[in-house]
């Protein structure tokens, strides 16, 4: 597998995991990734957030790639993740070099949030934000 495709579908299958738990964990009463507003102490598991409610997630990859060259016929470079057991056939001619190293980054991911407890959140903010506006009535008498 292509190392682009790895990651990519690494990432797609996560945040599809996360959406399909969601729902069924909701039934038993958990909730998966609910809307939460930021911690000001800068503790917490998440990375970094985009706003109040959406925080970010670094999913750490470490992954042992090849790059093969081929000389002959289909000639060229090619980055794989790295597989212990290979299969093939074909009819070409070819010698070929192998090279493996190993890669370690981080991607951010923003998770799919809980539509309820982002709505209830979402709301809360809007009502908080509305009570802070009013002007303040002070008694007349003092």
């Amino acid at each position: 597998m292509d190392l682009k495709e790895f990651v990519k579908e690494t990432l797609v299958q996560i945040t599809a995991g996360v959406r399909d738990a969601q729902s069924e964990v909701r039934t038993l009463g958990g909730i998966v990734n609910p809307a939460t507003l930021t911690r000001t102490d800068g503790a917490g598991s998440y990375f970094s957030t985009i706003d109040d409610i959406h925080h970010v997630f670094l999913v750490d990859f470490d992954v042992a790639v090849s790059v093969t060259e081929n000389t002959g016929t289909n000639a060229g470079a090619k980055l794989n993740v790295a597989t212990f057991v290979t299969l093939g056939v074909g009819g070409q001619s070819a010698n070929s070099s192998a090279t493996t190293n190993r890669l370690t980054f981080k991607v951010p991911l923003a998770l799919p949030l809980d539509e309820p407890t982002q709505t209830k959140l979402v709301a809360d903010i809007a009502r908080a934000k509305a009570d802070f506006s009013k002007p303040i009535r002070y008694p007349s008498e003092f």
